[in-house]
């Protein structure tokens, strides 16, 4: 018999984490589901691992290798492998409540006008969080360079909704009608904005995106994410997906792109200066500098990157991401001019 609703997780070299997760799916009240584990690094020991642990599973994982680096081509693997109509996309290092599938099946069985939709994250430290980081996160309902998603306090349905990768539901109609996620990751080089992309896809389309806070994951967060250091380079691949989303669609001209390093050197200059003087420093304030530095300086780098690489022009220009065979090599090869 077929099953209704797919999870599909793309994994690429955290074989405990993802046996954590592959664990939590298996308490689940709903049954009526499967599990496409997509491994990005096509390595013979998770395969194993896999295999392992279906001897015992409740609900056993598929094991599907996608040797083309990117974690956008692993959940389209997942997507194209199964034939649910609900597509229910983990990260490999969370832990899934128990009724997490009951929620978003209820959801979408309720409103069948709702395209996508998000459900909260909540952080699971690995170790206790450093006061610095617990001050910085505060009382936000989100908190990206984590994670951490939690925006309402009851089910929320509308034409401007978000969510992130690592929580997220989707009708397999809807996925594959917008080209699906735009890429984050080609190959070992950040270009573009992920599912950012695929929600703005959405939008333009009219589709509606729901939040379910009954569909709870909690995101594990190890103690080298914990720093200064991955925040700012967490923000820098940031920069680079404000530049895709904005030129996202066209291909920019070089003398526009050139204007644009011009403005980002203008208006960011005195803050790249101040975030230098700021190094080291812990307050709330002094990181905030360090990361929106991080981010801008990020979003000229790339935009000058445009200006030499036509690869990555014509990249800018593709929404199709799902329905049409891609090759990194023709995406990202060696810079033209």
């Amino acid at each position: 018999m077929t099953s209704q609703i797919s999870v599909i997780i793309p994994t690429y070299k955290r074989p405990e984490t993802l046996l954590r997760t592959l664990d939590s799916l298996q308490t689940q009240t709903c049954h009526d589901f499967d599990i496409i584990v997509v491994d990005n690094a096509a390595d013979h020991d998770i395969e194993c691992r896999i295999s392992q642990f279906n001897t015992l599973a409740r609900v056993p994982a598929r094991y599907i290798a996608e040797p083309q680096p990117g974690v956008t081509f692993a959940r389209h693997a997942g997507a194209r492998a199964s034939t649910a109509e609900l597509l229910v996309f983990a990260d490999d290092d969370v832990i899934c409540v128990p009724g997490l599938i009951a929620a978003y099946a209820k959801a979408f069985h309720e409103h069948p006008d709702m395209a996508a939709a998000g459900g909260p994250m909540h952080l699971n430290w690995e170790a206790p969080p450093p006061a610095w980081l617990v001050e910085f996160i505060g009382k936000a309902r989100l908190f990206p360079m984590l994670g951490f998603f939690d925006l309402y306090d009851e089910f929320h349905l509308g034409p401007r909704g978000v969510f992130f990768s690592g929580n997220m539901a989707i009708r397999r109609k809807a996925l594959f009608e917008v080209g699906g996620f735009n890429p984050e990751l080609l190959g070992d080089s950040y270009v573009g904005d992920g599912e950012v992309g695929l929600y703005r896809k959405l939008w333009d389309r009219g589709m509606l995106i729901g939040y379910v806070p009954g569909a709870l994951m909690y995101h594990h967060v190890p103690a080298d994410r914990m720093s200064v250091d991955f925040f700012r380079r967490r923000m820098a691949n940031e920069g680079i997906s404000d530049i895709y989303t904005h030129y996202h669609g066209r291909v920019p001209e070089r003398v526009r792109l050139l204007r644009h390093a011009a403005f980002i050197t203008v208006t960011h200059g005195g803050l790249w200066a101040k975030a230098r003087l700021h190094r080291g420093r812990m307050d709330k304030a002094s990181v905030q500098l360090q990361i929106d530095a991080a981010r801008t300086l990020s979003q000229l780098r790339y935009v000058l990157r445009l200006v030499v690489d036509n690869n990555r022009r014509r990249l800018l220009a593709r929404r199709d991401w799902l329905n049409v065979g891609v090759s990194v090599a023709s995406l990202i090869g060696p810079a033209s001019g």
